[in-house]
């Protein structure tokens, strides 16, 4: 169903209120390179993979910093499922900015709504054969994701991407893209992270239940 920006901006209202501020403190602090601020509550995302049937219900970080076991389980589910399953570390800020999308869905529908992934990271053989596709896709990085919500256009997720995020917005007829690039939209140098922290695009294998 179509959104407009007033709509969302009345459920941000609410139940976001407070989240907010400090999701944008987090991105500004990510692009200066700066630690990132304390969560003052736990930072949950739910996201499906279209085609796998996959479905992951995550914490993203708390206050005492990212959820490592979550940020595999979520960078998996991201996985390039058209070219070997192939899998590498996702951005933990992308995930940052598709929960605050999903918590601006979730506002505004009255109860939480998951977002469908239906791209994440691709490989360059992959990247390569997609019509339209940058040469420098940040889905390359680890740094984009392709999403949709059940019962709702693309351009409200770009709507509640616009509220949530500083990055790349792309509204296609059937997805939006969402990135932690430079901010920009459209129709149609990676930071070393914190130590003991993985660096994005790194190869990893699916994650094992826990013994």
């Amino acid at each position: 169903m179509p959104v407009s920006r007033r709509d969302l901006l009345a459920g941000l209202a609410g139940t976001l209120a407070g989240a907010l501020p400090v999701f944008d403190r987090a991105y500004a602090a990510a692009l200066a390179g700066a630690p990132v601020p304390v969560a003052a509550a736990p930072v949950r995302l739910w996201l499906r993979r279209e085609g796998t049937g996959e479905e992951v219900s995550a914490i993203v970080r708390t206050p005492a910093g990212y959820n490592g076991r979550d940020l595999l389980l979520l960078s998996w589910l991201l996985r390039d499922v058209r070219d070997g399953s192939s899998a590498v570390w996702i951005n933990p800020r992308l995930f940052d900015l598709l929960a605050a999308v999903q918590g601006a869905m979730s506002a505004v529908h009255g109860s939480a709504v998951p977002l469908i992934v239906t791209s994440g990271y691709r490989t360059p053989k992959h990247n390569a054969g997609v019509e339209g596709a940058a040469r420098g896709s940040l889905h390359l990085a680890g740094r984009a994701a392709d999403v949709k919500a059940a019962g709702y256009a693309p351009d409200a997720v770009a709507v509640a991407g616009a509220l949530c995020g500083r990055g790349g917005i792309g509204i296609y007829p059937s997805f939006c893209h969402l990135d932690i690039g430079q901010a920009r939209s459209w129709a149609g140098g990676r930071k070393v992270p914190p130590a003991g922290h993985p660096a994005p695009g790194t190869p990893i294998t699916q994650p094992k239940e826990p013994t």
